[in-house]
């Protein structure tokens, strides 16, 4: 009968503590904006935006009249070029922080309001970067001729459909504070900040944040209950050192096989998973570059959440398998000893 209840308790134990592995690494790692920005910055997110924005812009079912007038007829390349040049990388990077910090302060019911500040792009467009980039759009196109150099000016001015040219850098001076003036006017019909969530008026019971708050609750305090079958454990089977020594190295050696097992396995299938998911779901408006780079992205996520589960459990392993080897010693030891000497042996 105690032999079933001890085999009993290393199923509950081994059982419990794999979940509680993965409880509480998801848990540390799922809901903080660290984890993503490492990610996204390991991954290379931040640089594939312009591209992204791009196929947007051009997929998108925007009416090129609403588009500013050097901005209209551009292809996907044109756009990318230049909103690399309009959010150069540091300001990208500083924007999807900020976005990032906010939502999960939101999430982890810190403010109950995710926001954005589009003041660093405000400056951005309204300043010499703004010019940049539609002169970097310009050289996209064949060199002005006269007439046409004098068209394009002309037409700004009244605000008339243009017919786009390369213009020679002797008009540049011309162009140019007319060029300021259209970005001076974008930036101004920008808000200083945009909502990206933000908590409805309802009580606070009908809130979801707080059931996700309870169950984060559960998953840290997972750990309790493979610690106390284990105190059970050791209470039931362990009267010696060398009993110690068995009763934790299997159940320590088989959680730790199965946590790395678990680590290993969980970032494969669950990255096929999202993948699928993504590519089946995907809103059709949504540009082909995100959808095939939010694949890649969601396995770098999973990869960052079962990348501790793979560390832990192979330190278990390791200490399952020492208590294993050293009671194995121990034992080997102890039939040496002849038996008039095995009573002076301290267990």
């Amino acid at each position: 009968m105690k032999k079933a209840i001890t085999a009993l308790l290393v199923g509950f134990f081994v059982a419990a503590s794999v979940v509680a592995l993965i409880l509480f690494n998801f848990d540390r790692r799922a809901f903080t904006a660290q984890t993503y920005q490492r990610v996204f910055a390991s991954q290379g997110f931040y640089e594939r935006i312009p591209a992204i924005l791009a196929q947007a812009v051009t997929s998108s079912p925007i009416n090129p009249k609403d588009l500013p007038l050097v901005m209209q007829g551009m292809n996907a390349q044109a756009w990318e070029e230049f909103f690399r040049v309009l959010l150069p990388q540091d300001l990208i990077t500083e924007l999807g922080n900020q976005v990032l910090d906010s939502v999960f302060g939101y999430v982890n019911m810190e403010s109950d309001v995710a926001l954005i500040s589009l003041l660093p792009l405000k400056e951005t467009m309204a300043g010499p970067a703004g010019v940049r980039a539609v002169y970097r759009l310009l050289e996209r196109q064949p060199a002005c001729t006269l007439t046409q150099a004098a068209q394009m000016t002309i037409n700004l001015i009244t605000i008339r459909d243009i017919q786009l040219c390369n213009p020679p850098p002797e008009m540049h001076n011309l162009l140019t504070p007319v060029i300021q003036a259209q970005m001076e006017v974008i930036a101004i019909s920008l808000p200083e900040e945009s909502v990206l969530i933000e908590k409805k008026t309802q009580p606070d019971s009908e809130d979801p944040r707080i059931g996700l708050r309870d169950l984060r609750l559960l998953m840290r305090i997972s750990p309790i209950l493979p610690f106390g079958i284990l105190i059970l454990y050791t209470l039931l089977t362990v009267n010696s050192f060398r009993s110690w020594l068995e009763a934790w190295g299997l159940p320590f050696l088989i959680t730790g096989v199965l946590g790395v097992f678990t680590g290993l396995a969980g970032a494969s299938l669950l990255g096929g998973m999202i993948r699928r998911n993504i590519a089946k779901n995907a809103p059709t408006y949504l540009p082909e570059a995100f959808t095939e780079y939010s694949g890649d992205l969601a396995n770098a996520m999973v990869n960052a959440f079962t990348r501790p589960l793979i560390w832990q459990g192979f330190f278990l392993t390791v200490f399952g398998l020492t208590l294993v080897v050293t009671a194995y010693f121990v034992r080997k030891r102890q039939a040496m000893i002849h038996p008039s000497e095995q009573e002076t042996i301290i267990d």
